[in-house]
């Protein structure tokens, strides 16, 4: 049941990042042409589109941590499998709740100074904890799909890896090898 809250939730933030990914790209793009093409900037265009973008990947930063999309050093965990590579999962969901955590209350207690001094964001001229939040937003994100790999890789090591959760084996990596059939 808690795999199928987090799978839900988890299509959730792919659309709604993916809307905000599409914002800010349409965003950059408007910026290209009114510069380029009728030779005039608005300053808001391209700080909208910077806080668009910070939103899409701290959004799903949880999410690619359960797919095993993050940018990862594999040379010591390819060889791993079963019950040493739970292991791993579960090193890995600690150590990604741990540092989303810290970065989750320094997003906090910074979004709660700007509300405070009600600064304003220099172009938008909106309050500027709204964009600082996204900083605790995204790690809460993390923190629940942290707690997630958590608890899926302890419930994997007690009973054994019976079926293939979401991203336990590692990506491979497209080489020479890829797309070519074995000959025997």
């Amino acid at each position: 049941m808690l795999q199928r809250a987090i799978t839900i939730l988890e299509s959730i933030l792919y659309v709604v990042a993916s809307a905000g990914l599409l914002g800010s790209i349409g965003l950059a793009f408007t910026a290209v042409i009114l510069r380029y093409v009728f030779n005039h900037s608005l300053e808001w265009i391209e700080e909208g589109a910077r806080y668009l973008a910070l939103f899409a990947a701290l959004l799903v930063a949880g999410p690619v941590l359960r797919s095993r999309g993050h940018v990862a050093l594999d040379l010591l965990t390819a060889g791993l499998h079963g019950t040493r590579m739970e292991v791993h999962r579960l090193a890995v969901g600690v150590i990604a709740l741990a540092v989303s955590s810290a970065v989750f209350v320094w997003g906090t207690q910074l979004a709660l100074q700007m509300y405070e001094v009600n600064l304003l964001s220099g172009s938008l001229q909106f309050p500027q904890w709204l964009p600082y939040s996204i900083v605790p937003l995204g790690m809460a994100m993390l923190m629940v799909f942290s707690l997630s790999e958590i608890l899926a890789a302890i419930q994997a090591i007690r009973t054994g890896p019976t079926t293939p959760s979401v991203g336990t084996e590692p990506p491979q990596a497209p080489g020479p090898a890829a797309g070519k059939e074995e000959r025997g």
